[in-house]
């Protein structure tokens, strides 16, 4: 009687989106072509346009794991890296650069860990917003659906300002920026390039991802060969005042200084706190805004996720997926960082300072600022256009994300109207009136350009970003808890185990859980609590600091606080108006039945072989190295294989997800 009624609700409580496209399957909700077909009419052409767009019901499963691995490493890779990192470097020094990088990055693999075993369990179309709705309550994965839209769509209008406030920085040094004119052509012209690239299909749109993805790490492997032999002398005399100061001496702040450094005599700590927050104290801080700073960067890896109704084999391809791409923060970043460290120090001044009106208006992404101390005269303009590409590509990734997150929210939360528009898709099963919908946001990015000497509207865009997103992967992580306080309970009573198969051999099984899920609740609240401190600070003792006058002004301070607050409240004014306009209440741990866990549906490529023939359950199993029989249970392994066979298996795996 039980299962009967679990089945009843999660019929009606859970996503119920496209689970399957072209691949031969049934699609679980909507209605078939063939009934869109007898409703045609031959009125005009408006009716005609009308059905090619608003068409069918779900998307197209045609990614491979390669495309998927593309679509979210270029939208994590954008210009975090390489422009970000340098007021990482002017607020905290280069090993708190280091240091930041590292700290946000654990906080992702912690989400990222939760996402991966969540994923292969309910790879579902709009699987991001199933997970808090299905697991948790409702309100949380309506709060969790717009607030993950509005994001990306924020996102997508910070990058392409940012690409375009690249292009300040061609020509000779000290010429002047582009005049509004130029700047608001290259911002349409991205916007509009964008949009087309966006609705010419998935498979088309994976493709080029495909490219950009090759593009950008060869990019950032090029950049850390070249930070290389600058440090050994091979670029020429250095022509800098600050060179040679890259000791160990120097490698992170004395003290929290929100005005910056400008030479290394401020290394002197400062007589109580006049210049800023002194001692260990105040370097603790430093540290903490760069991470904070940072995350804007290290964010990305859940596009996987998002890409579950158009995976070709969800089951199969979006965990290992998942898993790669917590080290793209974790490696590249750590490695490309380190080594630009050794180049530059916090006391640069062409270093981006966040809080200080003394901005020189030239490039800041320190790998330029390096390489225009050398004797290299012609790399600072194809790094400027590469670093342009980047975030253009990354502001493109955003209206992918945001485009399906909105398909899936209009069918899952839309009334009539909405669920018949932006929850339709055309004949080739891409989502127009999403795409056409979110792309509009792209046109803020014109905020972008209202100023020259700092960043202000990028500035509070990308922390809307951070703490939008940040409040979305704590959902995840709480979901996470509650799917696996359902799966231990069914454990105890002998229904269902997350430690024997058929759970061992047919999903991923995250180790060290839940621990990595604390870890990422833990850090995003952090992140979205305290991201905002430095402007609180500097709010309640500017009439003490030195350099007040150095320092932005209490509107320009009142707007990083609305940046970095702004996405918490709205998520939070999002689930508390959902929960009470339709009385939603927290799921008991007791209600989640075995069905929200084996879904009756089967996924293309659940039983396909690998490249060595194996299927997916004993490629599971020996990628765990499941020498151990469980009691009772038969097991297709008595001895693990040998350690060059794993290792042979995890090449072929990586090559797969990078090639």
């Amino acid at each position: 009687m039980a299962d009967t009624l679990m089945r009843n609700e999660h019929s009606q409580s859970s996503i119920e989106l496209s689970l399957h496209g072209k691949s031969g399957s049934v699609v679980q909700s909507g209605v078939h072509d063939a009934d869109f077909d007898s409703v045609h009419s031959d009125n005009g052409w408006f009716e005609n346009v009308a059905h090619w767009i608003f068409h069918n019901d779900h998307l197209d499963r045609v990614l491979e794991k390669h495309h998927i691995t593309s679509i979210a490493i270029s939208g994590t890779i954008g210009i975090g890296l390489f422009i970000t990192s340098g007021e990482l470097i002017a607020v905290s020094g280069s090993a708190g650069c280091v240091l930041g990088y590292a700290i946000a990055s654990l906080i992702v693999v912690g989400v990222y860990r939760c996402l991966a075993e969540l994923v292969s369990v309910r790879p579902l179309s709009g699987a991001l917003i199933d997970y808090p709705h299905t697991f948790v309550d409702p309100a949380l994965g309506f709060a969790v659906a717009v607030t993950y839209c509005l994001a990306q769509c924020l996102s997508m209008a910070a990058l392409t300002s940012g690409a375009a406030r690249v292009a300040d920085n061609f020509g000779p040094s000290g010429s002047p920026p582009l005049d509004k004119g130029k700047k608001t052509g290259i911002v349409i012209g991205l916007v509009t390039l964008t949009l087309f690239s966006n609705i010419c299909g998935v498979k088309t749109y994976g493709r080029i991802e495909r490219i950009v993805k090759w593009f950008k790490m060869l990019l950032i492997l090029a950049l850390c060969i070249l930070m290389i032999v600058i440090n050994l002398g091979v670029g020429g005399a250095r022509m800098k005042p600050t060179v040679g100061n890259y000791s160990s001496e120097y490698a992170f702040t004395p003290y929290f200084n929100p005005a910056g450094f400008n030479d290394t005599t401020a290394h002197t700590p400062p007589i109580g706190n006049t210049q800023g927050i002194p001692g260990g104290g105040g370097r603790f801080l430093a540290v903490w805004t760069s991470v904070t700073v940072g995350m804007f960067a290290c964010m990305g890896g859940d596009i996987v996720v998002v890409t579950a109704g158009e995976a070709r084999r969800p089951r199969k391809d979006l965990p290992p997926a998942t898993r790669f791409m917590y080290w793209v923060p974790l490696g590249l970043y750590f490695i490309a960082s380190l080594l630009v460290g050794f180049n530059i120090n916090y006391t640069d001044r062409d270093l981006f300072r966040i809080y200080s009106l003394e901005n020189t208006i030239t490039s800041h992404s320190p790998f330029i600022i390096v390489v225009k101390s050398t004797a290299i005269k012609a790399l600072p303009d194809i790094l400027n256009a590469c670093f342009l590409v980047s975030g253009y590509t990354a502001a493109n990734t955003a209206l992918y994300v945001s485009s399906r997150t909105l398909f899936a929210t209009a069918q899952l939360y839309g009334n009539t109207f909405i669920k018949s528009t932006l929850g339709k898709t055309n004949n080739g099963h891409t989502p127009i009136a999403a795409i056409i919908f979110c792309s509009s946001f792209g046109f803020l990015a014109l905020l972008g350009l209202a100023d020259t000497s700092y960043n202000q509207p990028i500035l509070s865009l990308s922390a809307f970003f951070t703490g939008a997103v940040a409040c979305v992967y704590a959902s995840e992580c709480i979901a996470f808890l509650r799917f696996k306080a359902g799966l231990d309970l069914l454990h105890q009573r002998q229904v269902y185990s997350r430690d024997r198969p058929p759970y061992t051999t047919k999903h991923y099984r995250a180790h060290w859980q839940p621990w990595w899920a604390y870890v990422g609740l833990m850090g995003s609240c952090l992140i979205v609590f305290f991201s905002g401190w430095p402007a609180i600070y500097i709010l309640h003792s500017r009439h003490h600091l030195a350099a007040d006058k150095q320092l932005k002004t209490n509107v320009q301070l009142a707007a990083d606080l609305i940046g970095a607050y702004a996405g918490p409240i709205v998520f939070l004014t999002l689930y508390l108006g959902w929960k009470f306009w339709h009385g939603t209440k927290l799921r008991p741990i007791s209600s989640l039945g075995v069905p929200l866990y084996v879904l009756q549906e089967t996924f293309p490529g659940d039983e396909e072989p690998d490249a060595s023939g194996r299927l997916p359950d004993a490629e599971n199993l020996r990628r765990r190295g499941a020498a151990r029989r469980v009691p009772g249970q038969p097991g297709p392994y008595v001895q693990r294989e040998p350690t060059v066979q794993r290792m042979k298996w995890w090449l072929r795996e990586a090559w797969g997800l990078m090639k």
